[in-house]
């Protein structure tokens, strides 16, 4: 029985599915860990965290700081995707809705745009942006923590950077606190402070905004 649930635990999730990084490691091994790496590098070469020495910061700082998250995800082709993100509960209390809020377009419009598109044979673009809310800066000091695992494998990206910011709880975990420069997924700013980066950038290159 004890066998059974072993081997049930480490089954693969369906592709596309999120897994936590605890399971995540446990299922996808080696390939989790390349993952995570990959996406942690991401972030510091785009500069968003800013480590912070845990005396620099207050104890109401501590508290208010996000939690961080891993996830991987199998995609189509096999491959092993990590994603970070804040768990951005803690800003709900502070943040109402009309500052969080971002446009977004209805479906109709994409519909009936589309069609349009289709009948007077316009050219059209389908693209990705990978990592796109590193692309917005952040508008506001967030400080973030990461913890165990986490903390130790964001070090593994630059130990020069971030290890001699990393301290010890009494359970020894490790907890390293960092600054968020740029906008992360999860932080309920990120979606609008990105559409105002989206829409400033393609506005300059002269792009007109459609208004439906």
């Amino acid at each position: 029985m004890l066998q059974l649930a072993t081997k049930q635990m480490l089954e693969k999730p369906p592709q596309g599915t999120q897994v936590p990084l605890g399971k995540g490691l446990r299922v996808f091994g080696k390939d989790g860990v390349t993952a995570v790496g990959k996406e942690f590098l991401q972030i510091h070469l785009k500069n968003n965290f800013s480590p912070r020495s845990l005396e620099d910061l207050t104890v109401e700082q501590r508290m208010q700081a996000l939690e961080s998250l891993m996830f991987l995800t199998e995609k189509r082709n096999g491959d092993i995707k990590g994603c970070m993100c804040a768990d951005g509960r803690k800003q709900r209390g502070f943040l109402g809705k009309t500052e969080t809020a971002s446009p977004t377009v209805i479906s109709d419009s994409v519909l009936l745009t589309s069609a349009i598109d289709a009948a007077e044979r316009r050219d059209v673009a389908v693209l990705d942006l990978p990592g796109a809310y590193l692309f917005a800066d952040m508008d506001e000091v967030v400080h973030m923590v990461l913890r165990g695992e986490l903390a130790e494998l964001m070090v593994q990206t630059a130990p020069e950077v971030y290890r001699k910011y990393v301290a010890y709880g009494r359970n020894g975990e490790a907890v390293l606190y960092v600054t968020l420069q740029k906008a992360l997924y999860g932080c309920l700013k990120s979606a609008l402070l990105f559409y105002r980066k989206l829409v400033g950038d393609m506005k300059e290159i002269g792009f007109e905004l459609n208004p439906y």
